[in-house]
């Protein structure tokens, strides 16, 4: 009985035995057949009481430093599965059926992470026609700069909680817009949790519901105001202005206070294609206190504001078929709602955004790209006609574009 011949495999195939990371027949390697077939020699050598001779032993030996290299070749090629899961598991949280999803800039995801993300932005910010007095319209230009720092953590598979703070400031980059919409500083915190419904690989569906609450702080910077209180105060000195309470126009501090729940959805079109999509709905308590030159100190106005939001994302990853690490995003976001303004009438929320991004996809539990965004039809903003009258200026066009890297572990 030879022990390998030349026609022979290198591997035996053993059925009654399962192997843990199969579902099929337990393989045995060179080494495994070379003690079988030892074993084998060994019963006939016994049977017989014969040893063998001279030849066998080399052969024996020669097969047995064959059967080493070949076993140690195979344990190099061959990671444990945990290293060998290493960067796919971090990912795994994002991917169905075969593709990895991209989060959305416009709205949240239906996935269930835990990730780590900055994001770096510049705003450009458009105001048409915005009332100053009794002076012609001005188009007012803004600039600003964003940082966000975002954090999910799951706790489950089906579980976790996620929540991001955000700080903007918004500039004039002339004297006009200096003078008509001041600078506002803005920051903004929410905190939520996210629970998974539905998981389909086979059919590519995810569906979750997330419920948030938020709290956004900022001071608005108005020189406006305190024009018009010098217009009706001719005698101030400069003196006035920096220690007297005219210099309270500067600054409008400025609450709000939030509660939003939705539904978000995930579909996948095939390893290259996906969509998400998502429907928001939010209640905002608000608190603002200018400053009254009649009574010389300041007063709230508290109001609120219903808003609804429909989004949807679209992706294209070209890295399972093509190997080019590149995926795309376009996203649409319709916001409307009821906004109520203090002594005048509510006013109807309507206002689109659209956005495009572009990723590197290279790596599973990396997400590394630019964003733009772009929104249209925005609040108007509020400024002073004739004879001190509130007027609204035109709908202001606002567009800033994002730097954004996440870590997926």
């Amino acid at each position: 009985m030879p022990l390998l011949g030349r026609t022979q495999s290198a591997e035996l195939e053993l059925p009654a035995h399962q192997c843990p990371w199969t579902d099929g027949p337990r393989v045995v390697r060179p080494l495994g057949v070379f003690v079988a077939t030892l074993a084998v020699r060994a019963g006939q050598w016994s049977g017989v009481a014969v040893f063998p001779t001279l030849p066998e032993m080399k052969t024996l030996l020669r097969s047995l430093g064959v059967c080493l290299l070949l076993g140690a070749g195979v344990a190099a090629g061959e990671p444990s599965g945990e290293e060998s899961c290493q960067e796919p598991c971090g990912a795994r949280t994002r991917q169905l059926a075969g593709h990895t999803y991209v989060f959305p800039i416009l709205q949240q995801s239906a996935f269930v992470t835990s990730h780590v993300g900055i994001r770096e932005g510049l705003a450009l910010y458009h105001i048409p026609d915005v009332p100053v007095n009794d002076l012609q319209p001005l188009d007012v230009t803004l600039t600003g700069i964003q940082q966000t720092l975002d954090l999910s953590l799951s706790i489950t598979d089906w579980l976790g909680v996620a929540g991001y703070g955000r700080a903007t400031i918004i500039t004039g980059t002339n004297a006009d817009g200096l003078l008509s919409s001041g600078a506002t500083v803005d920051l903004l915190g929410q905190v939520g949790g996210v629970v998974r419904l539905l998981r389909s690989e086979r059919s590519g569906t995810q569906v979750s519901v997330r419920a948030n609450f938020g709290y956004d702080k900022g001071r608005e910077i108005t020189l406006l105001p305190l024009i018009n209180a010098i217009i009706e105060t001719p005698q101030v000195t400069v003196g006035d202005l920096i220690n007297g309470s005219l210099g309270q126009f500067l600054f409008v501090p400025s609450e709000e206070t939030t509660a939003n729940g939705g539904v978000y959805a995930a579909q996948t079109l095939g390893r290259m294609f996906s969509l998400q999509g998502s429907v928001l709905a939010e209640y905002a308590w608000q608190k603002r206190k200018p400053f009254d030159r009649f009574v010389g100190n300041r007063f709230e106005q508290k109001t609120h504001a219903v808003r609804f939001f429909f989004a949807l994302a679209a992706a294209l990853d070209l890295y399972p078929t093509t190997s080019v690490p590149v995926a795309v995003m376009g996203e649409y976001l319709f916001r409307t709602g009821r906004q109520e303004e203090f002594g005048r009438p509510d006013r109807t929320l309507k206002d689109s955004s659209l956005g495009l991004s572009v990723y590197y996809s290279g790596r599973a539990n990396l997400q590394l790209g630019l964003g733009a965004v772009t929104v249209l039809n925005g609040e108007p903003q509020q400024g002073y006609g004739d004879e001190g009258s509130q007027r609204s200026s035109g709908a202001p066009t606002l567009s800033y574009g994002q730097l954004i890297l996440r870590y997926i572990w």
